[in-house]
């Protein structure tokens, strides 16, 4: 039951999300309004003040900070409207006080949404180099294989890892050793498409998928890699190379673990054979 209510409620909020900042804003604008109109029909007898925290943090989380203190001032306005029958200082000190407390609520708010969004973000992301993690990779990927697995269309898997990577470590220190890391990283990102996908698994290896791309293409793409990250290499001098293997599903009928596997033993294998090379094969459909 309680599974059930939070796919519920993560279904709500990401409906909510991808209206989008406007969208959510006018609504939370608009529930301002409602609240202050049901407010003004109800005896003032009633206080209404900590209902307007309500639209205000709701504001603040699906449309941001600044709409979060637009909203702010509107309820502040809304509530005005007794304060200047009595005395005009006391009616001042009150409101700017109504309206620094809405605020602290709508920055903490939006304080509050920035540390989950960077949390979340690290818990898919690998700290050092920014590439993903093998637990996003894996979500990820196996979601894009169930969609091309329904039109029988191929993709590939890349398994790397960076040949005498221990040497720079020995030779420069481990600050060298991570520059390498991000280096790669952000050279394959310039090479591949943003639909291919490039996670870290733990120490300098690493995967790439690419979907909707057969045995032919990757042969292609992965050569042009290896080059680009030689060139790297001889440009800052390290003494490293890339061992890769890289496995095609051909109908999009695969496993990803066995995929994984794979193209990982073909990596193994180039390391055996002398390192710096690529290994292909093509998975059989299941």
């Amino acid at each position: 039951m309680v599974h059930k209510q939070e796919t519920v409620s993560s279904r709500y909020f990401d409906y909510l999300y991808r209206l989008g900042s406007t969208v959510n804003a006018a609504i939370g604008l608009l529930c301002c309004v409602l609240l202050g109109a049901l407010d003004v029909l109800t005896p003032p007898e009633y206080m209404f003040s900590f209902l307007y925290l309500f639209p205000i943090s709701f504001t603040t989380w699906f449309a941001g900070k600044r709409a979060g203190l637009l909203a702010s001032i509107t309820c502040t306005a809304i509530l005005a409207r007794y304060s200047f029958q009595a005395n005009m200082l006391a009616a001042v000190w009150n409101n700017l006080s109504t309206l620094g407390i809405f605020c602290v609520v709508a920055v903490m708010v939006g304080k509050i949404h920035q540390l989950l969004d960077n949390e979340r973000i690290l818990s898919r992301t690998d700290a050092l180099t920014g590439a993903m993690n093998l637990r996003a990779f894996t979500e990820l990927v196996e979601y894009e294989i169930l969609r091309l697995r329904r039109d029988y269309r191929p993709f590939s898997i890349a398994y790397f890892d960076i040949d005498n990577f221990k040497k720079v470590n020995d030779r420069y220190g481990h600050r060298k050793g991570d520059e390498l890391l991000k280096s790669v990283v952000s050279c394959l990102r310039e090479k591949i498409r943003r639909t291919d996908i490039i996670a870290r698994l733990g120490g300098d290896e690493f995967t790439i998928f690419f979907p909707s791309t057969d045995h032919e293409a990757v042969k292609t793409v992965t050569l042009d890699l290896v080059k680009a990250l030689d060139r790297l290499a001889k440009l800052n001098k390290w003494p490293t190379t890339i061992s890769m293997g890289v496995v095609t599903c051909s109908d999009g009928a695969c496993e990803l673990d066995d995929l994984i596997s794979t193209a990982d033993k073909l990596m193994y294998d180039v390391k055996h054979a002398g390192k710096n090379g690529v290994e292909y094969a093509v998975y059989p459909r299941a």
